[in-house]
């Protein structure tokens, strides 16, 4: 039986849900909940609910996503994560046309310089149908005084397989820890190329952003 200190919980809430630049709340407000089951290395497992609302007038709605894998530590400084996800969305139009599974593998250094790539065989945005799809990111958490970190990264989306074209999307900005509580600012932007943009560009952001979550 796992033991109770290898569970995790969550609850957090952000000015506006994204996800690699995609804009999942239509500029507003959203919640979300997760739990998970993480020894510290070897098989770990997750799940989490937030709220979504794909676009203006979209009823509110849910998205689910359930994680699974595998972690690797060395010493202190290096870790390796390899994680299957299946993501799926209930009361938003065309909701099981978003749904996709993933595979993620990721990369860390003292915590502090990550690395990750995904592949999907089926995701899909807007009206494009479901194919291949690859995300490449970098990120960084740099520990500052007096609580403070400073957050950063960037990454590519390669939408090519379904929309024709990717986009680059990045943040940067500034955490604050207080015991259990996380507050986050951050300005987020993306870049894409004219089709692209043309056929998401509702969805791609160019925004400040701020969150907070609880750990317990």
């Amino acid at each position: 039986m796992a033991a109770l200190d290898d569970w995790q919980f969550q609850l957090g809430s952000t000015t506006d849900r994204i996800n690699r630049g995609f804009d999942q709340s239509d500029a507003k407000p959203s919640v979300d909940a997760e739990a998970s089951w993480y020894p510290g290395t070897g098989v770990f497992a997750n799940a989490s609910v937030s709220s979504v609302r794909f676009f203006d007038g979209a009823p509110l709605g849910a998205e689910f996503i359930a994680n699974a894998g595998y972690a690797w530590r060395w010493a202190a400084d290096w870790s390796l994560q390899a994680m299957l996800s299946h993501y799926r969305f209930a009361r938003e139009p065309h909701a099981s046309h978003f749904e996709y599974d993933e595979l993620a593998l990721a990369g860390g250094w003292r915590d502090c310089l990550f690395a990750a790539v995904t592949a999907s065989p089926n995701t899909s945005y807007g009206l494009a149908p479901k194919a291949r799809a690859f995300s490449y990111n970098l990120s960084a958490h740099l520990p500052l005084a007096g609580g403070f970190s400073g957050i950063a990264g960037v990454g590519y989306y390669d939408l090519n397989a379904s929309a024709g074209a990717g986009f680059s999307y990045g943040d940067v900005g500034l955490a604050y820890q207080y015991r259990a509580i996380q507050f986050e600012l951050s300005y987020v932007g993306t870049h894409a190329p004219e089709r692209l943009d043309q056929l998401l560009g509702a969805m791609l952001v160019h925004r400040w952003v701020a969150q907070v979550s609880w750990d317990f």
